[in-house]
This record gives structure tokens, sequence and C-alpha cells, in this order.
């Protein structure tokens, strides 16, 4: 049930995949950082809704390694990509095809201590 003055979502267009926080910690954070940088995360949005999988030659954008290249989904393993923001900014995501989800797993404007 949506409550009166809640944000309206936009459907997505045909083939596009839907995006959804995996924790209230990495929707928090996705929202602070549509706050400090809308432009890259509207082009980060619409990335992450056409092509999840999308690698550029900057690397901006790729799969994580080691243990951090998978995450736990509702009990299923899948794998966890990032995109690198400006300042150390990460925002992390795994890729549910079964489903046609992205599912947001941190999103920060600091560095992760976790890859350091």
């Amino acid at each position: 049930m949506t409550k009166r003055g809640a944000k309206a979502t936009r459907p997505p267009d045909p083939g596009q995949w839907t995006i959804r926080y995996a924790t209230q910690d990495s929707g928090n954070g996705w929202e602070n950082l549509c706050q400090q940088q809308p432009n890259v995360m509207r082009m980060l949005f619409d990335r992450l809704s056409d092509d999840p999988l999308h690698s550029d030659n900057r690397d901006r954008q790729h799969p994580l390694k080691g243990s951090l290249g998978t995450a736990v989904i509702s009990g299923r393993t899948l794998p966890q990509w990032q995109f690198e923001l400006a300042g150390g900014g990460r925002v992390w995501y795994t890729i549910d095809d079964a489903t046609h989800t992205v599912w947001i797993t941190k999103a920060t404007a600091r560095h992760p201590n976790e890859t350091k």
C-alpha cells in the first residue's frame, strides 16, 4: 500500500531491468548520492535499467572480485558489480537474470573499507 505523498515510480520500459534496494541502508545511500550527484546518478540509473552488465574502458563499471564478487539476495548467490563515482563513492549492485532485477547492495559517497 502506498502512502499519501509518496514519490511515484516510473514504470520500466519494455526490456528494461527493475532496480530495487537490497537493504534500507543501500536505499538511503542511493537517495543521498542522488542529492549529491544528481546528473551522474541519473546516468547510472539509466545504464542499470538498460544494461547492468555494461563495462566501460575506463573501468568505472565492472564486476567486483574475490569474496566481494557475489552477494546473497533472497537466498540466491548473485554476481556483484560496482560503479565508481567521483570522490571515491561507490554503488554496488547484483544482477538477477531470473527476475530481470538489479539489486542495489551498497551506495556510499566514500570509498568502501571492504575494498582497501
